[in-house]
């Protein structure tokens, strides 16, 4: 239909068509139509003004009900942030859209363009209120973790038990106690399945490493099972403290362990420790432990890797652990290999002999010390040298084992020499100084000396019939008495005796007078030898004052 365009469609308009005009005379009953003015236009019907809405119906259109999209719209709308530059617009100051103005003149007319506001994105739509969709509950979070730390748990145990991932325990019970296709029960002499405990490995076991202080206390315990008794006899009384253990070797992983052990002597007594070497071996669940003078002791140096004790060394300790009674009395009496011996300090001095005291002791001898001249204690014999319950700053109690098996054994030593256990000394080597307390313990002494002993793996070796230096150490019964003897020379106790150095074997000493003869074989008085008797012709045939 053609369009009739006479103006526009407004109510000032004044070029409206005479037709128009005369259709807005009505009759003087008439009434307009509701919803219109008297004074608007009325067009033609059928025609495009007069399908346009007038002025009231304009902005009242009915809205029509949200939809589900249209809320789901809003929803994300309200989580997303407004675009950055409409952020920037909002939180400017006041006068920056001046500082955004353009100079004058770049406009028409030359004048200032207004600030335009830019228009918000897409995306920049207004937040709406808070659903109560939006918020999580405190107790789906308690869930959540409760949850996830319940899964983590499983995984790690299924992965200690080496199950793989997504298989329970009744899971895995179940496939190992499966019977196989074809037989619905299990025969008789199948092995059953062992049901795996929670946490268990089928991974071997780690080994148990090597306790020293297990290793300490049974030493301890071994020590006093086989020396307790030898040291309450000579002690008088039992031993109060318990024993001094020392380990001087161990090997890099701790399995082989060798020692000194000793047993203190009651502050009441004068006695000599009772001493011992010890080795041992860690089997990896108990250690083996063995004393010197034992079988087990040789065994386990001869076991010894050499990282721990060289083979000569190994050799010299077993042949002192395995020495018998007889052995070391032939190595000291000189009806056998001897190695040697001296007094022990300087070679060409004399120093006062002390034993023990009959009114205490049952054995003169069972006790030698000496004192004077310079103090320093020397070797009596080549050998290897082991220290016993000290460190080297106090007391010391020194052990040198020759090469016969037999060993010289030197206590109150002070000052004693800095040398790593198992060292060779010679003969005459310094070992240290006289002193007055022992290192094992003990009643101190009176005055600074040495306390000389000799022992074997098992026990002390008896001085009656040794022959040290040329002198011949006897006792007797009627009265109880020791003394040392050099042909017609004798010394007795409190006398000076002379350090004549190592003896040749052609040298032999004349024998030891028998229990109730007179000392020299009755060629003197018949009374007791006093100290005026040392002073006698030497071999060499002068005469000297011992």
């Amino acid at each position: 239909m053609a369009r009739r365009d006479d103006g526009h469609a407004s109510r000032i308009n004044t070029h409206a068509a005479a037709w128009a005009r005369a259709s807005q005379r009505s009759s003087p009953g008439a009434r307009p139509a509701p919803g219109r003015r008297l004074d608007e236009p009325q067009w033609p019907e059928g025609s495009w003004w007069s399908e346009q809405p007038g002025w009231d119906e304009r902005g009242r259109r009915r809205r029509r009900e949200p939809t589900r999209r249209d809320v789901r719209r809003r929803e994300k709308g309200r989580t997303r942030r407004q675009s950055p530059r409409a952020l920037a617009y909002r939180n400017e100051p006041p006068g920056a859209a001046r500082r955004r103005e353009p100079a004058q003149g770049s406009g028409r007319g030359g004048g200032r363009r207004p600030p335009t506001r830019p228009r918000p994105g897409p995306k920049a739509r207004p937040r709406g209120p808070r659903l109560p969709t939006d918020r999580i509950g405190v107790g789906a979070i308690i869930l959540s973790a409760v949850v996830g730390l319940s899964l983590l748990g499983i995984a790690e145990r299924t992965l200690l038990e080496g199950r793989p991932i997504g298989t329970t325990e009744s899971a895995a019970a179940g496939k190992s106690a499966r019977h196989p296709k074809g037989h619905g029960t299990a025969s008789p002499g199948a092995p059953q399945a062992r049901p795996t405990r929670p946490g268990a490995s089928d991974a071997p076991a780690a080994p148990v490493r090597p306790d020293a202080q297990a290793l300490t206390a049974q030493v301890r315990k071994l020590t006093l099972a086989e020396r307790g008794a030898a040291a309450k006899q000579a002690y008088g009384a039992a031993p109060t403290r318990a024993p001094i253990v020392a380990a001087t070797r161990t090997s890099a992983d701790g399995t082989w362990v060798f020692g000194t052990t000793a047993i203190p002597v009651p502050a009441s007594s004068a006695a000599d420790p009772e001493i011992a070497f010890f080795a041992a071996r860690w089997t990896g669940r108990e250690w083996r432990v063995g004393l010197s003078g034992g079988t087990a002791f040789g065994t386990l140096l001869g076991a010894m890797p050499a990282t721990v004790m060289s083979a000569a060394e190994s050799r010299a300790l077993r042949r002192y652990g395995a020495l018998s009674a007889e052995q070391a009395a032939a190595a000291v009496n000189g009806t056998g290999a001897g190695d040697g011996l001296m007094l022990p300090w300087k070679s060409g001095t004399s120093w006062t002999m002390l034993t023990a005291d009959p009114a205490s002791a049952q054995r003169p001898l069972s006790q030698l010390a000496f004192s004077g001249g310079d103090g320093r204690v020397l070797a009596s014999g080549a050998g290897r040298l082991y220290r016993f319950c000290g460190d080297g700053t106090g007391p010391s109690l020194l052990m040198v084992v020759h090469a016969s098996g037999l060993a010289t054994v030197y206590d109150r030593v002070r000052a004693a020499a800095q040398l790593r256990d198992g060292s060779v000394v010679g003969r005459g080597d310094p070992l240290g100084r006289t002193g007055t307390a022992g290192a094992c313990g003990g009643a101190p002494a009176a005055r600074a000396e040495v306390r000389f002993d000799l022992r074997r793996g098992a026990a002390p070796v008896p001085l009656d019939g040794a022959v040290i230096g040329g002198w011949t150490f006897s006792e007797r019964a009627k009265p109880l008495l020791g003394f040392a003897e050099r042909g017609l020379l004798q010394v007795l106790p409190g006398g000076l005796i002379a350090n004549l150095g190592a003896v040749p074997a052609a040298d032999a000493p004349p024998s030891s007078p028998a229990p109730g003869d007179e000392p020299g074989g009755g060629a003197g008085s018949a009374g007791d030898p006093s100290p005026s008797a040392t002073q006698n012709r030497s071999p060499s045939g002068a005469n000297t004052q011992q």
